[in-house]
């Protein structure tokens, strides 16, 4: 029995406009995301915007990278579910050590869970949480390590170790500890700090989530219409800076490997064949100019006339497209049309045969079928032939294309098969 085709829209879920998106998001860290409980606050923001956040959290106090790279509950809850993101934070000095340092505690152990992340699901993403400097600097340690002796210096450093692992690790960055600067820069006695001068106050918290929405739902924060508890100038301030930091400067924040679009093509007579070069893609999709498309890698596509056609590729990864057009030029075709008189064919709707009358014996006749796509799903050669009928059972019902062609003319017809 003949299957229906069921045929769907290609459509990139990148490319889709929606008013709504639901990201699921593991949150791993220690006492700084803790703190006025950061996986809800995004939660809220997210709800005022009509978005949802599917979360949950592991947040030991005091816990470094190396602990949770080597916790079963940490690395049990990655394997979990297929986060879109999973946030990393470290120890708020950890990220100020010496290089040679966190070259044996840090870095191998970031290592460690990003593979971890990925292994469990290769589009879900990293997401390091940049922290800040203390807000008098780190007195405990600035005699063994002078560069984190004032807020600037130790604030510098971690933003600069910060950078570093998400680069390294191909990952994106919630740069929280950026935001925090600016607000100290342009409003020095706003509220960050809880008393200990480390620890993010609610104000503070608030900020490291705008910081975090903006980077998981890729949307301006400014239209964020949950405060909090926060009076409504401070949520403006906060979330203006979030906008200026992270929002508008988006790309500088996102070190992940993107979708590169690409495609050679060789044109023969009518018949176009596309190779395609691009890297990192997962899906794609082809638009021949000339009413017809593919989502096969290299697809073969015959024009039925000569002339100049916008070709264009997209392809996707782990939610993020790419697009590639060129123009080539199809030769004319320097053939008549068959009349009316000359050619029928029947049935049409057709079943499982096609019939095809011709009003003289023609040498070299080339019969063709395209599926919707413009792929060539069947392709016979004659010789001095008036009459033949084709056998249509191997096709799905759908509509196609039929063309005849011989060494002067053509015709063309769509045809459905039911």
């Amino acid at each position: 029995m003949k299957k229906v085709l069921l045929f769907t829209a290609f459509v990139f879920a990148t490319m889709a406009v929606s008013s709504q998106s639901t990201k699921k998001v593991l949150f791993i860290g220690n006492s700084y995301t803790a703190a006025n409980n950061l996986p809800l606050m995004v939660s809220e923001m997210a709800n005022s915007t009509g978005d949802i956040l599917i979360y949950d959290s592991y947040t030991p106090g005091g816990f470094r990278f190396m602990d949770h790279a080597t916790n079963s509950t940490t690395l049990s809850k990655i394997s979990s579910d297929n986060w879109d993101y999973v946030t990393l934070q470290g120890q708020s000095q950890e990220t100020s050590l010496s290089q040679s340092q966190m070259e044996i505690e840090v870095f191998p152990y970031v290592e460690a869970l990003s593979n971890a992340i990925r292994t469990n699901n290769e589009c879900s993403q990293p997401l390091f949480y940049m922290t800040w400097g203390r807000k008098d600097g780190d007195a405990q340690n600035c005699a063994i390590r002078p560069w984190v002796c004032t807020y600037e210096e130790m604030d510098d450093v971690i933003k600069a170790t910060y950078s570093y692992l998400a680069e390294t690790n191909q990952s994106e960055l919630a740069p929280a500890g950026a935001v925090w600067r600016y607000i100290r820069e342009n409003h020095p006695n706003f509220p960050l700090y809880s008393s200990d001068g480390s620890h993010p106050s609610l104000a503070g918290s608030y900020a490291v989530a705008c910081a975090f929405y903006a980077m998981i739902y890729k949307k301006d924060p400014t239209f964020i219409s949950w405060n909090s508890s926060l009076d409504e100038n401070q949520a403006n301030i906060i979330k203006a800076a979030a906008k200026t930091i992270v929002y508008d400067e988006i790309a500088n924040w996102d070190f992940t490997e993107k979708p590169v679009a690409d495609f050679t093509e060789e044109i023969i007579g009518s018949e176009v064949s596309f190779s395609n070069t691009s890297s990192n893609f997962h899906s794609i999709y082809w638009d021949f100019g000339d009413g017809y498309n593919s989502t096969e890698t290299n697809p073969v596509h015959t024009y039925n006339e000569g002339g100049v056609y916008n070709i264009s590729q997209t392809i996707a990864y782990c939610g993020k497209s790419a697009t590639k057009t060129k123009t080539i030029e199809v030769p004319l075709l320097n053939i008549d049309k068959f009349q009316k008189e000359q050619i029928s064919i029947y049935p049409n709707p057709a079943t499982d045969k096609l019939f095809v009358n011709l009003d003289n014996n023609y040498q070299n006749i080339e019969v063709s079928i395209f599926d919707i796509y413009g792929k060539k799903l069947l392709n016979l050669k004659l010789e001095n032939k008036n009459s033949f009928k084709l056998n249509l059972s191997n096709l799905d019902s759908s509509i196609y294309t039929f063309t005849l062609r011989t060494e002067n003319a053509k015709f063309i017809r769509k045809i459905i098969i039911k």
